[in-house]
């Protein structure tokens, strides 16, 4: 029993982390819809130079 027990938890560990990124990767395609082409909206950020804004990469618009 104890078995099946650890086997459930890895198996939902597993599947809240999935469902956990599928929210990140709304969150993050609703706050930058406007720049997106890549259905891996955090692909996108590749260039990011962590200033912490939270809009548009000024770089980006730069370019």
């Amino acid at each position: 029993m104890e078995n099946i027990l650890s086997y459930v938890i890895g198996i939902g560990a597993i599947v809240t982390m999935m469902l956990a990124w599928v929210g990140i990767q709304s969150l993050w395609r609703n706050t930058f819809s406007e720049n997106i082409s890549d259905e891996d909206v955090l692909a996108e950020r590749r260039s990011c130079g962590n200033c912490g804004c939270t809009k548009v990469c000024i770089k980006e618009k730069s370019r």
